[in-house]
């Protein structure tokens, strides 16, 4: 009995509920920053930024919809109070301050799970990792210090963060 239990809890509690989400909201799909697919959520995204024929790379993650990440790094992109936000937001920043052109591109990396409760790990946070160090050390925007980082999905089921 003790089994049946167990399992019908699992089933429960480890279902997605199945709702029927559109990959794009935006307006001029031609204008998406992920070609149609920018509501993903759990992913490690990458942007290139060319500029000159060099081409810099930088690795995010975001839980949630990439859209709103999207939209909090090209509002570091338009205000310098911003600036120092994010090394990929620095880095437009000295392009900017140079007088240089550039084009980010952005792209899904992969999609991993976010942190569970009771798993002690997060696959987002090891994925990205994973993509910074498999990256070319040249052009990478990332610094090597986000390697050593503590996942910073875990601080939502700590006792103290409820209210």
């Amino acid at each position: 009995m003790e089994n049946i239990i167990k399992q019908h809890n699992g089933k429960v509690l480890n279902v997605q509920r199945e709702k029927e989400i559109k990959p794009c909201n935006c307006r001029d799909k031609s204008n998406c920053p992920l070609d149609g697919k920018c509501l993903a959520t759990c992913i490690i995204y990458k942007a290139e930024v060319v500029s000159n024929g060099v081409t810099s790379s930088y690795y995010g993650t975001c839980e949630g919809e990439f859209k709103s990440r999207y939209n909090n790094h090209t509002k570091s992109f338009r205000s310098r109070k911003y600036e120092n936000d994010t090394e990929l937001s620095k880095h437009i920043w000295r392009l900017k301050d140079d007088s240089r052109e550039y084009r980010v591109i952005w792209s899904i990396e992969r999609t991993a799970r976010p942190y569970k409760c009771g798993t002690k790990r997060c696959d987002l946070c090891l994925s990205e990792k994973v993509a910074i160090i498999r990256a070319n050390s040249n052009g990478l925007l990332n610094k090597r210090t986000e390697l050593i980082s503590k996942c910073r999905h875990r601080n939502k089921f700590l006792v103290a963060n409820v209210k």
